[in-house]
């Protein structure tokens, strides 16, 4: 959505600023969504809340497109959020199911698919201005395939049945999976990762423009590089998922991760210093939210969708949160705490991650 900004401000004569909130409301559409819908997937089947939210966003967003009322714009995009958040969740949630004794590879396998689409989505619609002066039809185009693909899911899958895990030791039967404190610390796990990713993703650019030589438009293929290797982490995990435990795997990626971050530090002021660093960061973060989610899937068996509506929706608070205080980190004290405040999130996912399996041993 982001190379379409100036064709949406454009469309409803709005400013850049204001035609920004399509985000906050996408944002909570899809928060919305992960807190309240989580538990009527489990009832209703994930497969069919995966299929009705995927053809509710490609309406949505095929309909703001159109929209030339700013308020209606947003209500939309809203509405999209909703099936954005939904899908996410249940997309998730399905592929762990289905395949639950290889699911920390096959989720991650599903992600890597997600990092292959949001690296190919602006190319289309750079493709679509080329062509038509126009990056609506690259909405379009996505909306006919996602459609296209509803016919074979409800062809193929619409009568899928899924098995009723007994509930793993975690949560005993009868008792809410939201009292778990392993979830909540688990979610601690999600917030702080989904917050470091996407303040890493989305301030690279500025970052290497301003501190170092590159011209913005190698800074900015740094940035595109981060998402790059970000799917290499996922495919890094959908290979070696199945061979090794999923703790392993995470502690796998919190090392290289970790080794990014400090080498983060020292690339202050060095360009490909500092974009190889973003590239070892982009790979340990790869394979960490999807294993969270295959993770979270085998634990919570009775209850998949409520416990991973949870954990999305302290993701979607971590996005949102980190970055902006960046953003304020940066005003006050200068660029070069950007690279304090990196490797101060990296080890407070890495702390979060050994409470958690702390809690596990003692539950």
């Amino acid at each position: 959505m982001g190379p379409l900004l100036s064709q949406f401000a454009s469309n409803n004569n709005a400013s850049l600023a204001e035609i920004g909130g399509v985000y906050s409301a996408l944002f909570i559409g899809a928060l919305l969504a992960n807190m309240t819908l989580g538990r009527l997937t489990d009832r209703w089947g994930q497969h069919r809340a995966l299929m009705v939210s995927l053809i509710l966003y490609a309406i949505a967003m095929t309909a703001a497109t159109f929209s030339h009322w700013l308020p209606l714009t947003f209500g939309l995009i809203f509405v999209a959020g909703l099936g954005y958040g939904t899908a996410n969740l249940c997309g998730n949630v399905l592929v762990g199911r289905v395949y639950k004794e290889k699911s920390v590879s096959a989720v991650n396998w599903l992600n890597v698919f997600y990092g292959i689409g949001a690296f190919t989505g602006p190319l289309l619609v750079s493709l679509s201005l080329y062509l038509f002066k126009d990056g609506a039809p690259s909405i379009w185009f996505g909306a006919i395939a996602m459609l296209i693909i509803m016919v074979v899911m409800i062809l193929q899958v619409f009568d899928l049945q899924l098995e009723n895990q007994a509930p793993a030791a975690e949560i005993q039967p009868g008792k809410r999976v939201t009292s778990s404190i392993f979830l909540w610390t688990l979610s601690l796990v999600v917030l702080v990762y989904v917050g470091t990713e996407a303040t890493l993703g989305g301030w690279s650019t500025t970052y290497l423009q301003k501190t170092t030589s590159l011209p913005i438009e190698l800074a900015a293929m740094g940035a595109s590089a981060f998402w790059l290797a970000l799917t290499g982490g996922r495919l890094m995990g959908a290979l070696i998922g199945s061979r090794i435990s999923e703790v392993k795997l995470l502690i796998l990626c919190l090392a290289i991760s970790f080794v990014g971050a400090m080498l983060f530090l020292l690339s202050y002021g060095n360009g490909w210093f500092s974009v190889v660093a973003i590239l070892i960061m982009g790979l340990g973060f790869g394979a960490i939210y999807p294993t969270i989610m295959a993770v979270m899937t085998n634990t919570f068996r009775h209850a998949p969708g409520q416990a991973g509506g949870v954990i999305t929706a302290m993701g979607s608070i971590g996005g949102s949160l980190f970055p902006w205080l960046l953003g304020v980190t940066l005003q006050a004290y200068g660029m070069r705490s950007g690279t304090y405040y990196m490797g101060a999130l990296v080890l407070a996912l890495i702390l979060a991650f050994v409470l958690n399996q702390q809690i596990k041993k003692t539950s």
